[in-house]
């Protein structure tokens, strides 16, 4: 009877042990080490306009499958220096900043709240900082799996006076940016290692 039970006992530890590592194995911790790149594109009196960077810095856990697509996506921050982003012209970026007030104001970031997986698309449920307001918003990433890593691309429309960013001006006020811009992230995250 003796020997039932510890048998029984070694298997249900043998079990939990098994289920233990299974989840440890499931949940993985991603950064930023590939190719990474966003683009804030909008519009003016005089012509489009596009700022980009390539200094995010993201940290997201999943839960991933073993074929390496993901699950469940628990958590994930952006962090973007709001003086990284350039558009190759140093008036039009020394405006941009004002109206960001990186003065007092030196990151844009997303934090997630909630995700939700459908086939190859992530619907991410956050909130985004703007120059110092937070507001919530929803960003919908396509995603794909190459060699282990995860390379996602989206864009979300959003208007700057939603985050209190006047929409800058130039020359003395002649030439105005719209007030709509889209955000493109097109980046790789792939597995830290433990």
């Amino acid at each position: 009877m003796k020997t039932n039970r510890k048998m029984i006992t070694r298997a249900v530890l043998t079990s939990l042990m098994a289920f233990v590592i299974m989840l440890g194995v499931a949940q993985q911790s991603y950064r930023q080490t590939g190719s990474s790149l966003i683009t804030i594109a909008g519009t003016s009196t005089m012509h489009d306009w596009t700022m980009t960077t390539k200094e995010a810095a993201y940290k997201a856990l999943f839960e991933v499958n073993g074929d390496g697509t993901p699950a469940k996506l628990n958590s994930i921050t952006v962090t973007i220096p709001a003086e990284s982003l350039k558009s190759g012209k140093g008036s039009m970026d020394k405006n941009a900043y004002n109206s960001l007030k990186t003065d007092k104001h030196k990151q844009i970031t997303f934090q997630l709240a909630s995700a939700k997986i459908t086939g190859k698309t992530i619907l991410c449920s956050g909130s985004l900082t703007i120059a110092g307001t937070t507001k919530p918003i929803d960003v919908e990433v396509a995603y794909e799996v190459k060699n282990g890593a995860l390379a996602f691309k989206g864009s979300k429309a959003i208007k700057m006076s939603d985050y209190n960013v006047e929409p800058p001006s130039f020359m003395f006020g002649s030439v105005k940016t719209g007030n709509d811009i889209t955000i493109t992230i097109d980046v790789t995250l792939t597995p830290e290692k433990l």
